[in-house]
């Protein structure tokens, strides 16, 4: 072991319950790890073509050269797949423990392939694998089955799973681990499918890096760094350790751009009774953090269920506070709490489904859903509750509204797919494409569809670039993507780089594997990444069409914070223009030869 990467993985078929080490071999090593082994390995092993639920689709758990190492803020993981969702390739990350208990068993990650013909419950132990009957814990929360993992087989196994909702196939049914949710995409739904409830992971080694001085040095330089920036109190990180993420929501309310009511307003009068302060100064909250983070963002809260029970939720983070406060005009912080910790429980993301019920609401409303039984409305909070119940268990309105936004306006018809804030059927993040034309644009083009990840948010909610202005943000997205990209091969926390030079990164990936990259050349891995999702998206039949914004977005926000805000439609098609041009794609959108050669991977130009 001379450095942070093991280079080796464990394949294990569910179908035939076989497990292997696979060596990772030099095409995919030059892709660092994270998203970058991710990406390639699914590009290069599964049929863009095929059903994201059918048993060749495969599930790519990795970690980084930095995970498991005193490296701060590198503990997450990350999960590509097809989505169920959204029909493309997806890139989804969880904090908190996994990563690096994955990197303590000597892997960089885990590949899982086939479809079991009974729900298994997956132990691992350093590079053993043992299948053991999930039957007793199918229909069970994550919660219940994450404790059933620990009384039952050990308390030192760190977990995932999913709930009622990916064992359904809810099409945004998340993956849970402990404490934090590979949200995005469905992948719960596609673990669902191979009949993987849960997984326990215990390693017993260590992490080793090749430069135990150097990186010795950076991490302690770093980390000074880090708490430098967590000091300042009117500073991004700082904020979100005295309150959490949704210690950011007062800003977005001043500027307009908090998306209420379906995205009709830009502020909600109510959202100083639902943001991160609030919650911070009116319940017993306790910090919680990743492996390895100085910040503690995370919180825990103790609140009152609506049946008068005492509660303690994870939660909600600031996106929570939007799609199932704001943009549903719920007010009432104990709800949406409630609300928030049953998403976790029954195993769905909390953005997508948010935004699927507050289009209902919306088409309720306007008489074109009808929902017997239902009192469906805005800031009616035990509606919430109900639409939640019915999408998890699939059950009268709640099958409809499981498949996603889109495609339950498709379904449904009545004009109401212009009212369904989604890209791509993913729903769309806590900001108002119509305040924050780069953002919106970031939202159409992303390739896992309407991701705030990577979009220009923090310049342009900051001021740093003008919030209404289309010129020059083409540019500065594409940086920004192949940025984030470029950081997510070492699946650095996105917080991390808001302090973090980037010259540091190259420094870190030098000190702990022994390679040579310039931050240049980091930067363009990212580029290839961005590209490789994108031809697998093409391959997987989308075009032009679906890098699009709901029509809604080219109608004016109401409310006077928002200055009657509007995208308009020919300045955004001018914009997607140059995006595309930039990238050195054509005008539909697919990378040229010459771009993709340049890049390196001409093989998989479409």
């Amino acid at each position: 072991m001379t450095g942070s990467m093991f280079d080796r993985m464990l394949r294990i078929d569910v179908g035939t319950k076989t497990a292997s080490l696979w060596t990772v071999p030099s095409d995919v090593r030059a892709y660092l790890g994270g998203i970058g082994y991710g990406v390639k390995i699914l590009s290069d092993e599964v049929d863009p073509t095929i059903d994201p639920l059918s048993p060749t689709n495969k599930v790519v758990l990795t970690v980084g050269p930095l995970t498991g190492t005193s490296a701060p803020m590198h503990a997450q993981t990350c999960l590509v797949t097809k989505s169920p969702l959204t029909g493309t390739i997806l890139n989804s990350y969880a904090g908190g423990f996994l990563g690096p208990e994955i990197k303590f068993c000597g892997l960089d990650g885990i590949i899982l392939e086939g479809a079991a013909p009974e729900w298994l419950l997956l132990l691992i132990d350093d590079d053993a694998v043992r299948f053991e009957s999930a039957e007793a814990i199918v229909g069970k929360t994550t919660e219940e089955t994450e404790t059933h993992i620990k009384e039952t087989y050990g308390q030192d196994y760190r977990t995932l799973s999913i709930g009622p909702a990916g064992e359904r196939a809810v099409a945004m049914a998340g993956t849970f681990s402990e404490t934090r949710a590979f949200g995005r995409g469905g992948s719960g739904a596609v673990l669902g499918s191979k009949r993987i409830k849960a997984i326990g992971i215990r390693g017993t080694g260590g992490v080793a890096v090749t430069d135990p001085d150097a990186f010795r040095d950076l991490t302690a330089r770093n980390m000074d760094t880090l708490r430098g920036a967590r000091a300042e109190e009117y500073g991004l990180l700082g904020i979100f350790s005295k309150y959490g993420t949704g210690g950011g929501m007062p800003l977005v309310q001043a500027h307009g751009a908090l998306p209420t009511m379906n995205h009709t307003y830009g502020s909600f009068e109510g959202a100083d009774k639902i943001d991160g302060p609030f919650y911070e100064e009116s319940f017993y909250t306790r910090d919680i953090a990743c492996f390895g983070c100085p910040i503690h963002c995370g919180r825990v809260h103790k609140f009152r269920g609506a049946d008068g029970s005492e509660l303690w939720g994870r939660g909600p983070e600031y996106e929570t506070m939007f799609s199932l406060g704001s943009n549903l005009l719920n007010g009432d912080a104990e709800r949406l709490a409630e609300v928030n910790r049953l998403t976790e429980l029954y195993g769905v993301d909390s953005l997508t489904t948010g935004v699927t019920i507050a289009w209902a609401l919306e088409m309720a409303e306007a008489g074109k859903l009808s929902t017997p039984g239902l009192d469906l409305r805005f800031g009616n909070a035990d509606a919430v509750l109900d639409l939640l119940h019915a999408i998890c268990a699939r059950e009268g309105i709640g099958d409809l509204l499981a498949k996603g936004p889109r495609e339950a306006a498709l379904e449904l018809g009545n004009d109401g797919l212009g009212r369904a804030m989604q890209v791509k059927n993913s729903g769309f993040a806590a900001w108002m494409p119509r305040r924050m034309k780069g953002t919106g644009l970031a939202y159409a083009t992303s390739n896992r569809g309407a991701c705030h990840k990577r979009a220009p948010i923090g310049a342009e909610i900051a001021g740093q670039l003008d919030m209404d202005s289309y010129e020059g943000k083409a540019a500065v997205l594409i940086d920004v993507q192949n940025t984030v990209n470029a950081v997510f091969t070492l699946i650095s926390c996105r917080f991390h780089e808001f302090a973090t030079d980037h010259e540091v990164y190259p420094a870190f990936v030098r000190s702990a594997i022994g390679r040579d990259a310039t931050w240049s050349e980091m930067v363009a891995l990212g580029e290839r990444i961005w590209n490789l999702e994108k031809l697998f998206n093409l391959k997987a039949g989308l075009t032009r069409e679906d890098d699009r914004l709901p029509e809604k977005c080219f109608e004016p926000v109401l409310g006077e914070t928002s200055q009657s805000a509007v995208i308009e439609a020919a300045r955004f098609e001018a914009m997607l223009d140059e995006y595309y041009s930039l990238r050195g794609w054509d005008s539909e959108g697919v990378p040229r030869r010459e771009k993709l050669i340049e890049l390196g991977i001409g093989d998989y130009a479409v």
